[in-house]
């Protein structure tokens, strides 16, 4: 029966919104132990919700299917204990057995089951990550992936090998991989790939597994400290990390024309002998060439599209103006000016037409985008955590996601994105899918429910 520490930080709900997000880090200042015990065996085709959630108009509250993670903690620091895999349209996430722990992955509109990995114990947990927090070492997590057009997903511990009372032990990220077209019980992964935790320098808060629009890549999440982020080849098992293009900066993605980094003195982004972004600067940037005074600085990335922030004439802040570029090469797709942008998570549609960041957000097949700050005509802002294929985006009135939070839907289809407060209680999704949206919510019992809701 596997075991572990987990850390008590926010309440769940808040977590689970923020665990996805770009650059967003839990608060962790108390702990507890939690035994991650045999789950409920799984039903191949669950029926439809038992717990019925106060969710947005655009979903059925009673149309769907749910799964109980009983042996999850409540107070579960999280890093993501479900994924999607937007082109197979199945949600994937970690349960356990009397053998260990093992990967599920579902079809999203069905919830049949499509396969689930043999069981696996994963790499002993630390007792603390040496972060600036200290929070205990998270359980085994779950991400998606594409390599060479094919998806994959991918189970990941962070843990230590070989550890005793004399040898401290290897401590590594070890990533299992397994292809999303798999079926079956017990599937094995195709391949198991241990990353040494000496290629990133230790002190960092939040470990990150991730594709961002280009592969899978490893990242522990600090401002102004992932000097060695690796991208990962799930095919082959080999390793790139930003090394000499980290030298002086910090890695934000890699692609197969280089490293995208950002400078530690002005956060501005470049490839390195490749392109910088003052190359490209938004209409209207005051200074765009003077990278010294903060323009171009690196907001986010998701889908392979990069956020930076830049000074213009107009807007109360000092950088009100928000661009969208291609993240592989720097060139500008589109760019607002905003009275008060904040940021907060890095979001984009299942299909990829719609992205924010913050209280950003763009309509990429129309290249326009929207402010949902505070401001003359507006008492809050409107932080988004998801969008559907349709361009509803949702999201709270806080920066950080806490229970009880007042939000919002808006839709940035509609050309005018005049967020709509929703009632009181209302739960956000997730994720969003094709046809469904993924709801992560505390079970009446225990542990965390999973509920996946279709569209009306």
């Amino acid at each position: 029966m596997p075991k572990t520490k987990a850390a008590a930080s926010a309440l769940l709900a808040g977590l689970l919104l923020a665990g996805c997000g770009d650059g967003s880090s839990p608060d962790s200042k108390n702990e507890h132990t939690a035994s991650a015990g045999p789950s409920a065996k799984a039903s191949p085709t669950p029926e439809g919700p038992s717990v019925l959630l106060t969710v947005p108009s655009q979903y059925d509250p009673g149309k769907g299917w749910q799964q109980t993670l009983s042996w999850m903690p409540k107070n579960y620091s999280a890093q993501p204990l479900v994924a999607v895999g937007t082109r197979s349209d199945t949600v994937a996430h970690v349960n356990t057995t009397e053998d260990g722990y093992v990967v599920q992955v579902r079809d999203a509109t069905t919830g049949k089951i499509r396969f689930t990995g043999e069981p696996w114990e994963p790499p002993a947990p630390k007792e603390k990550t040496n972060s600036l927090f200290g929070h205990s070492v998270q359980l085994p997590s779950v991400s998606t992936t594409v390599q060479n057009g094919r998806e994959y997903v991918v189970l990941w511990a962070h843990g230590v090998l070989g550890a005793d009372a004399l040898d401290k032990g290897k401590e590594i990220v070890r990533l299992l991989v397994y292809p999303m077209n798999a079926s079956g019980s017990a599937v094995a992964p195709t391949r198991e790939i241990d990353i040494p935790v000496e290629l990133f320098a230790l002190g960092r808060d939040y470990l990150r597994v991730v594709d961002l629009g280009t592969g899978l890549q490893v990242h522990w999440e600090a401002r102004n400290t992932d000097k060695e982020a690796v991208a990962v080849n799930v095919t082959n098992g080999t390793l790139d990390h930003c090394a000499d293009a980290c030298s002086e900066s910090i890695g934000r993605l890699w692609t197969d024309k280089g490293w995208v980094v950002s400078d530690y003195s002005q956060d501005t982004v470049s490839m390195p002998k490749s392109w910088h972004i003052t190359d490209d600067a938004p209409p209207g940037a005051k200074y765009a060439q003077d990278s010294a005074s903060g323009n171009g600085a690196y907001v986010g990335i998701t889908g392979g599209h990069l956020f930076t922030r830049w000074k213009a004439e107009s807007g109360s802040v000092m950088h009100p103006l928000t661009a969208l570029h291609d993240a592989a090469t720097g060139k500008l797709e589109t760019s607002i000016v905003c009275d008060r942008p904040s940021e907060g998570d890095t979001v984009s549609s299942p299909n990829g037409r719609f992205v924010a960041s913050g209280t950003v957000a763009f309509d990429l097949q129309q290249r326009s985008g929207f402010c949902l700050d505070a401001g003359k005509e507006r008492k809050a802002s409107v932080y988004i955590r998801s969008i559907t294929d349709e361009g509803i985006a949702y999201g709270g009135l806080d920066h950080t996601p806490r229970e009880g939070e007042e939000t919002a839907e808006v839709d940035l289809s509609s050309g005018t994105a005049a967020p709509a407060l929703l009632p009181e209680g209302t739960v956000l999704p997730h994720l969003t899918l094709k046809n469904t949206g993924v709801f992560l919510t505390p079970s009446p019992d225990d542990g965390v429910l999973i509920s996946v809701l279709r569209h009306k």
